[in-house]
């Protein structure tokens, strides 16, 4: 039991900063690196590996020695360019911070609908290459997400399956990391504002309410990444010289909301009032800059990619939106069904 624990502790903290490490090479392939704390660093590597998850689970599954590859080069950046683009305090207080989640991984249960469809689904693509009409199986495979598919980049040697709850942690975790050096931040600089207690209020929020870390399933990964989307919002608002930075975590955090649940495709329509306030505030360069943005085409890239795995599944874009559903294929659950 005492060699089981600490091969999970090992792993957890292996993870968390492979996924860092992927954050920094992604960040540093489109020259963002500058305007980022260990938090972004932390959700651009998690949208690098959801994207990369959904497009490699059509030709293989994501077995044991694949995922401990992927592990290895995520750690290898990470040891390659921490010393050059984080800062050893935040290190620590990154350290602190997900040492405390992981009490939480080990005394509360799994989500509810953890056995019912988010292991058996995140353990198939462990399994199988992509296959077409799972849907039939149950409801559950119906409604894919990509923490499935991140569970399953963390099906590992030793650990197995045990790894399945720790996306939606080390999502958490890095919500606070956002909300801490946005806190540190305000302090450094004495603005003492709106924003700066906003950080505080999400920051506490989210720990009271959403203290049962294992219990989040989808939604309320969702739910903290959707705060921090708001968030990032009013920061860009403010038109400094961060702004161009900002649209990219802009489409990074509501590519990863999109990913989570197909209902969450509703906050699209947050990026019409953000063009209304562009073009009022006479923004029109930056509105411009969002279509030219790489992350853009990415954005889309992930969004194609839901889509395709909902059609697959069930035959339908967007199930259970029955209009989106086609009857003519073989795997086709039908409009009634939906």
């Amino acid at each position: 039991m005492t060699l089981e624990f600490f091969l999970l502790l090992f792993f957890y903290f292996s993870i968390t900063i492979a996924v860092i490490g992927y954050g920094i090479l992604f960040s540093k392939i489109f020259s963002v690196e500058n305007s980022l704390n260990i938090g972004l660093y932390g959700l651009y590597g998690l949208f690098f590996l959801i994207i990369y998850s959904y497009l490699s689970h059509v030709f293989i599954a994501h077995g044991k020695v694949h995922n401990l590859i992927i592990l290895i080069i995520g750690v290898i950046f990470f040891l390659l360019y921490f010393h050059t683009k984080i800062n050893k305090k935040e290190l620590f207080i990154t350290f602190v911070n997900f040492s405390i989640l992981f009490i939480g991984l080990l005394i509360f249960k799994t989500h509810d609908d953890f056995p019912y469809y988010h292991f058996p689904y995140s353990y198939y693509i462990t399994q199988e290459p992509m296959l077409v009409g799972i849907g039939q199986f149950n409801h559950g495979f119906r409604t894919p997400s990509s923490i499935f598919y991140l569970n399953s980049m963390f099906y590992l040697p030793f650990i197995k399956y045990f790894s399945f709850y720790i996306p939606s942690l080390i999502i958490m975790g890095f919500a606070n990391q956002i909300f801490l050096s946005n806190i540190f931040h305000h302090i450094k600089k004495k603005e003492i504002n709106f924003l700066y207690y906003l950080n505080i209020l999400l920051i506490l929020f989210f720990c009271i309410f959403f203290y049962r870390v294992q219990e989040h399933g989808t939604d309320r990964s969702a739910q903290i990444l959707i705060g921090i989307l708001f968030l990032q919002f009013l920061y860009f608002l403010k038109f400094d010289n961060q702004s161009e930075f900002r649209i990219n975590h802009l489409l990074i955090i509501l590519g990863i909301i999109v990913s989570l649940k197909a209902f969450y495709l509703i906050y699209l329509i947050f990026i019409l009032p953000l063009f209304i306030i562009l073009f009022r505030e006479n923004k029109k360069k930056l509105f411009f800059k969002f279509f030219q943005n790489k992350f853009f085409l990415l954005f889309v890239l992930l969004v194609f990619l839901v889509i395709f795995v909902y059609f697959i599944n069930t035959g339908c874009l967007l199930y259970p939106a029955s209009f989106t559903c086609f009857e003519n294929f073989s795997w086709s659950l039908g409009v009634e069904q939906a």
